[in-house]
C-alpha cells in the first residue's frame, strides 16, 4: 500500500493567528531559522499542497512540485505554474495516487482553508512553531473551527512532542505533534 504521510507547517501568533487581519502573513511571523527550518522540510516532501491564497502571495522560487486547492477548477488541472486541485472534486487519494504513485511525504504550509480540510480528511504530522511575542488582533487563525490549534489537534489524535527553541531571542518555540 503507497504512503503519503501529510505534514503541516504553520507559525503562530500568541493569539493562535497565522495571518493579520487583512489576511496576509505579517513580517512580525517571519523568523529565521523558522524559514530555515520550513524550507528544508518543505525539500523533503514529494509534493506540497497549499491554498489559492498562499499559492497566490508565496511564488514557488524552490521549484517544488506545487499542488494548489481551488474551488475554482473543475478536478485537476495541470497548469504552468502547479497542479489546481478541487477536493470536492477529486478525492484526496486519487489526487496522491495520480500525481505521486510512488508515495512520499506531503507538505501542507496553509494557508487556513488547507489547514482546515487537512485536519478532517488526514493529518499525520504537524510542525507547529510559536512566535510568543507576537499578537495579531483581528487575524485570521489557523484553523476556522474554535479553539486552540493544540486543542484541535489534541481532539484529532495528535500528541505533541517536546518544544524545541528556535530562536531564544525572538522566543520563537517548535513543537510537533504526530500521531
Amino acid at each position: 500500500m503507497t504512503d503519503w504521510p501529510v505534514h503541516l507547517y504553520a507559525i503562530l501568533s500568541q493569539d493562535d493567528c497565522i495571518a493579520d487581519a487583512q489576511g496576509a502573513m505579517p513580517k512580525a511571523l517571519m523568523n529565521e531559522a523558522d524559514w530555515l527550518y520550513f524550507q528544508r522540510e518543505l525539500d523533503s516532501c514529494a509534493l506540497t499542497v497549499l491554498g489559492r491564497q498562499s499559492h497566490l502571495s508565496a511564488p514557488n522560487t524552490a521549484k517544488r512540485r506545487r499542488v494548489v486547492m481551488s474551488r475554482g477548477v473543475n478536478g485537476l488541472e495541470a497548469r504552468d505554474d502547479a497542479h489546481w486541485w478541487n477536493p470536492e472534486k477529486v478525492p484526496l487519494a486519487e489526487m496522491l495516487e495520480r500525481l505521486v504513485p510512488q508515495g512520499g511525504k506531503v507538505g501542507v504550509p496553509g494557508g487556513q482553508a488547507a489547514f482546515d480540510y487537512f485536519l478532517r480528511e488526514k493529518l499525520d504530522v504537524f510542525h507547529l512553531t510559536h512566535a510568543h511575542e507576537v499578537t495579531l488582533p483581528g487575524g485570521r487563525r489557523v484553523f476556522s473551527t474554535p479553539g486552540t490549534a493544540e486543542g484541535l489537534l489534541a481532539a484529532a489524535g495528535l500528541a505533541p512532542g517536546e518544544p524545541v527553541v528556535l530562536d531564544r531571542a525572538a522566543n520563537i518555540t517548535l513543537t510537533i505533534w504526530s500521531r
